[in-house]
């Protein structure tokens, strides 16, 4: 019997990865969870988790069920469970989640909504992407300039 007819699979281990160094324009949707270390212009939604790595930079929406930053977001960032922010992670645009957990040192320019009774809105994919500009991919990430503009959407 395969695993899949025993029903042993969990789906949170397929993980959608956009590695360091990559570039993605567009949006992206997965049944599974999305981690990113590289650049999207677009919008992320995954009916699993989400995860914004260290060298990760996102210009668009993030969607899922729980998602941690610990990099760049212009966007919105809508959780059905827990949103984690790490100490490095910049965020600018509106967050609703069930939960929330923030480190210190952490930047957010934008309302938050966080509640267990909250109503969490539906992600509009329609929208234009939040780039402003196209992705350089620096070796340099010591000039950490912002790829997607200053302008907090």
């Amino acid at each position: 019997m395969s695993r899949k007819e025993s029903g042993s699979v969990n789906p949170s281990t397929y993980i959608t990865q956009v590695r360091h160094g990559s570039v993605i324009s567009g949006n992206m949707k997965s049944e599974h969870s999305i981690r990113v270390d590289g650049f999207v212009t677009g919008d992320l939604i995954s009916k699993e988790k989400i995860i914004i790595g260290g060298h990760g930079e996102i210009g668009g929406n993030l969607s899922g069920t729980d998602i941690t930053i610990d990099g760049y977001v212009n966007g919105d960032v809508i959780a059905n469970g827990l949103i984690h922010i790490s100490k490095s992670a910049k965020i600018f645009g509106k967050i609703y989640a069930k939960r929330i957990s923030v480190e210190n040192g952490a930047e957010m320019n934008g309302k938050v909504n966080v509640g267990e009774t909250m109503e969490i809105p539906e992600l509009n994919t329609s929208s234009p992407s939040r780039s402003t500009k196209n992705a350089v991919l620096s070796p340099n990430k010591e000039d950490k300039n912002d790829n997607y503009g200053n302008v907090a959407w």
